[in-house]
Formats: structure tokens, sequence, C-alpha cells
């Protein structure tokens, strides 16, 4: 019977990059034994990482580092040979391939890419922000918003919304239905960046008709009569207008080609 296969990760920082590696490796192996896998974390000067290097002597284990700092890394290289452990250092290689490639010098900073995890963040913020203000489920605390979406129903005002949210950005978006009328507060945001949606009553018909048939409505419904869109659509112009908006016409549009054009625009504002 082998032994059970034993790593040991070894960070100056939490350890979640040599985590998601070792993983995405043990994918490979889908016929043998779940490991033990065990994350040191903070490993930052020569005793801490000989603690590490002596159990894992003596246990037999896999280690693999991600340390920046040259003196650990040089300390657990000559460990390693020394007493033939099987060592992986996941960064000293790379950044200096980089530093040679590109002529310049690593921060060796602990923790950095910890601080790049604010763009994550900030992308869930968004993405929550997205669903708190899709639809029109909600109209408080609009200013918040980096874009307000405006537009009949399937003009794709929810997966434009999420596609800029996956990119850090809030967007709130409502429908716009004659006989649902849009919060005074609204028209009053003058700060509110307003993005109105459309397309040909044709166009929107065939996607609704496509949508009643999908959803098994066996009766015509207003919902996909060219009359009822075009109504719709003299309706929006009216709020559009109303909301000082920039018109997209998303017909035929990919959602990154609206998004690129939005995107633009809310960086060059």
């Amino acid at each position: 019977m082998s032994k059970p296969l034993l790593i040991y990760i070894v960070s100056d920082s939490i350890g979640e990059t040599a985590d998601h590696m070792v993983h995405a490796v043990l994918a490979q192996f889908p016929n043998i034994d779940a490991p033990e896998i065990k994350r040191f974390a903070y490993v930052d000067d020569e005793e801490k990482l000989c603690n590490v290097l002596n159990l894992a002597k003596e246990k037999d284990a896999i280690v693999i580092t991600t340390l920046v700092s040259r003196e650990l890394n040089t300390i657990g290289e000559e460990y390693s040979k020394k007493h033939h452990i099987s060592y992986i250092d996941y960064m000293t290689r790379l950044i200096s391939i980089i530093e040679k490639k590109m002529n310049v010098s690593a921060v060796h900073e602990s923790g950095v890419g910890r601080r790049l995890d604010s763009d994550y963040f900030k992308r869930i913020e968004a993405i929550e922000f997205a669903v708190k203000y899709d639809d029109g489920k909600n109209f408080e605390h609009l200013e918040h918003a980096d874009a307000l979406i405006v537009g009949v129903s399937r003009t794709s005002k929810t997966p434009l919304s999420m596609y800029l949210a996956n990119k850090g950005y809030k967007v709130a978006n409502i429908p716009l239905v004659p006989e649902v009328p849009i919060p005074e507060p609204v028209f009053k945001n003058l700060k509110l960046k307003v993005f109105g949606l459309t397309a040909s009553p044709d166009y929107i018909m065939n996607i609704r008709s496509e949508r009643v048939r999908t959803l098994g409505f066996q009766s015509q419904i207003d919902y996909d009569s060219l009359r009822r869109i075009k109504e719709e659509l003299i309706y929006a112009e009216e709020i559009f207008h109303k909301l000082n908006a920039i018109v997209i016409n998303t017909e035929y549009k990919s959602i990154e080609e609206s998004a690129f054009y939005i995107e633009k625009f809310l960086k060059n504002t």
C-alpha cells in the first residue's frame, strides 16, 4: 500500500496562489487518494521556514512555496538539496525571467497579490449592486450608480448591466412600461449617466415572439404585438429625452459591443 501524498504549502502571505495551483495539478490525477494539504501562512523569516522544512523532512512531504524573499528561497533550495526534500519554488524562476526580459527589478514585496484582490471585491460589490437594482427593483440611492440603463423589454438591459458589473461598474436598469411611471426622484438625479437602449419594432417583436413561444403561452398576448411595441418605443423616446439619455441601438449588437460604447463614455467623463 502506497503512502498517502502529503503537500506543504509555504507562503509569506496566506497561500492562496499556491493552493490554486496545487489543486489545478491534482485535478490531473483523479485516481489517487485525496492528498493531505497543509498551508503554512506568513512564513517570513528563516526560523519559521526551517521549522516547516524539518517537518517536511520528517513526514516526507512535498514542499511548495510562493515566497518572494530571495534569501528565504535560497535557504529553502539549499536545505532541500541537502536533505533530499521535494521542493518546488513557484516564484523565483518566473520573477527572474521577467526581470531579465523586461530589464526591470521586481519589488520582492509580500502580499502584493492580496492588494490586487481589491479589484475582485470591487467587482463583487458591483454585481451585488446590479442584482439589487435590476429591472426597476429599487429606486433608492441611485446616485451611487455609475450608470443607469433604461429601455423596453428585450433590449438586453439585464445582460448588459451584469456584463458591466463584472468589469466593476455599478449599473442599475429600469424597464420602460407606459403603465408603470418612473418615480420622480429619478428625473431629479441630474448627475446620473443614463443610457437608453432601443431597437426596431420588428426586431423586438421577433425576440418577444420567440420568448412567448419558449414560455409556452397558448394564446396571443399583447406583449409581442407590433402595435404594442411601437407604443412602448414612443414612450421610451419620451423618457430618453427627459433623462437626457445617450441612446444605443442594440439591434444585432453583441453585449460586448454595447458595453464597450458605455464603458468608453464612462471613462471619458
